[in-house]
């Protein structure tokens, strides 16, 4: 069940990531490539799910529950258009705590459609939890900023 919830968080990421990417680009033409790495996506995304802890996936369970899937795919277009958090989705973020929203992004920056993202996106994800807590952390009593 488990494995079930995380890659459709998975495909819903990765499609919202594609999604972001596409727009930018003229041609979006399918090519028989596009199909092949979905399937290794998928089969790498399922090696790296079963190479974690039960323990483990139900923390990142319990922390993409507490995520909605708005305030989800906003930090999905944060991430790869830069655009800003809405103070909701900043609370949202914030109230699922550091140590999810660390979990999450590693775990997502894992994944195998963002893998040779997550160095570019890592600091990405810092900055935007950095961004919420001055916007509203001193609100909600989340005053925890990433070093950056």
């Amino acid at each position: 069940m488990e494995k079930a919830i995380f890659m459709t968080f998975l495909i819903a990421t990765s499609m919202a990531y594609n999604q972001a990417l596409a727009q930018e680009e003229d041609d979006i033409s399918p090519s028989p490539q596009q199909s092949l790495d979905f399937a290794a996506a998928v089969h790498y995304d399922h090696e790296l799910l079963d190479h974690m802890t039960t323990q483990h996936l139900r923390f990142l369970e319990d922390c993409s529950d507490k995520l909605s899937s708005k305030c989800g795919i906003k930090l999905t277009e944060g991430l790869a258009e830069d655009k800003p958090m809405s103070v909701e989705c900043c609370e949202n973020v914030l109230k699922i705590g550091i140590d999810c929203h660390k979990g999450l992004m590693d775990f997502v920056f894992t994944t195998y459609e963002l893998k040779n993202k997550a160095n570019e996106f890592r600091p990405k994800s810092k900055r935007i939890w950095n961004q919420c807590v001055q916007t509203i952390g001193s609100r909600i009593g989340v005053p925890i900023a990433f070093e950056t």
